[in-house]
């Protein structure tokens, strides 16, 4: 492997993604931000993009809702002519483009612009924490109350993150809060805005056996929202006297549509289809915790030589929680920008797909 003389020193500023590369594969980290190679990009990176984008321009009022599925529909078309693709289902076929195209679809239809008028997109924010060490980047949605408190919002146009994911990507929200307050705001809350899913509220029972009902909260895949809500629908229909045939036929309009606004005026008013936020942790427990991560991130990055032996890239393979080894590739051959270059993920595919029959079918 051949080393590549190490680019000028940079001045100590990061952001979360670069800590959380780092922190992902020093490889990855090493040909990014020593080497300066930008990489390719994936799929997600070029659509969350075009996404972003838009509902920036709808903030600052230069776009509008009407502008979001052109705008998707059109880079859908490019990254197709670059050849950059979705990963695929565990069979090879196109469900997960097909699912985030749905969802996403359905989104662009179905958004409107928050209607708060005291509202900044895309505002750079710097934190500095106690160690000294400097983060910057840019926060996508700030709303300002009249008492000049702030919330904070993201948006995501992956699937929700659960358990320790969401917390390890809570510290880009909570970041933000640490940086903001730096500057003297007073922050309320910080909120990632899942969108390719929905929150609806409806009161209903819970279980078949529920004597009383109780106001349900559920978070819905946008492309799943005719499955997982139809069940609730129709038995409401059925409650208010409409027969079967009738709640079929009003049950194919909104698995069609999905949304509310099909539904009779009585049915509708028992439901409430709400964007799906999601707010971080920001106690005093989770904002330590980030800070450490920061300062202990970058005092580990700054140690290290410059020279590619220092910077290992991630382990290909995992233990479960039953013992069993399984393969931990899918960030590598799908989302990493140097997958291509990457001579360790090519060296255990190669070492992988050869076997004693390879050579025993030689001769």
């Amino acid at each position: 492997m051949t080393e590549k003389k190490e680019k000028c020193k940079e001045n100590k500023v990061y952001s979360i993604s670069r800590l959380d590369a780092i922190n992902r594969c020093l490889y990855e980290a090493y040909r990014t931000y020593i080497l300066g190679e930008r990489g390719g990009g994936n799929c997600y990176t070029y659509m969350g993009s075009i996404i972003h984008e838009v509902l920036e321009g709808i903030t600052n009022g230069i776009n509008t809702e009407a502008d979001l599925l052109p705008a998707m529909q059109k880079e859908l078309e490019d990254i197709d002519m670059l050849g950059i693709e979705f990963p695929k289902g565990r069979n090879g076929e196109d469900i997960i483009r097909e699912h985030w195209i749905q969802d996403m679809t359905h989104f662009c239809n179905t958004y409107q612009a928050p209607k708060g008028k005291n509202l900044k997109a895309e505002e750079k924010f710097i934190y500095k924490t106690p160690a000294s060490n400097t983060l910057q980047g840019f926060i996508d949605l700030q709303h300002i109350h009249k008492d000049g408190s702030i919330d904070i919002y993201d948006y995501k146009t992956s699937s929700m993150y659960s358990g320790a994911d969401f917390k390890d990507h809570s510290r880009q929200l909570i970041t933000y809060v640490l940086g903001k307050e730096q500057e003297g705001y007073k922050v309320n809350s910080a909120a990632f805005i899942f969108l390719k899913y929905v929150e609806f509220r409806f009161m209903g029972k819970k279980t078949v056996k529920s004597k009383n009902e109780t106001e349900i909260t559920k978070i819905v895949e946008r492309c799943k929202i005719g499955k997982e809500m139809s069940p609730y629908i129709e038995v409401d229909l059925l409650n208010h006297g409409y027969d079967q045939i009738d709640a079929e036929f009003i049950l194919s309009e909104f698995k069609k549509y999905k949304t509310v606004d099909v539904l009779p005026e009585e049915i509708r008013d028992r439901y409430s289809m709400r964007p799906c936020v999601v707010k971080a942790d920001l106690s005093d427990e989770a904002r330590q915790e980030c800070i450490e991560y920061i300062d202990n991130t970058i005092a580990m990055w700054e140690g290290l030589s410059g020279k590619v032996s220092d910077y290992p890239p991630l382990e290909f393979t995992k233990i479960t929680k039953t013992g069993k080894i399984t393969e931990n590739t899918f960030f590598c051959t799908q989302l990493c920008p140097h997958y291509k270059e990457c001579p360790y993920i090519h060296d255990f595919q190669m070492q992988k797909n050869t076997t004693d029959d390879d050579f025993d079918d030689l001769f």
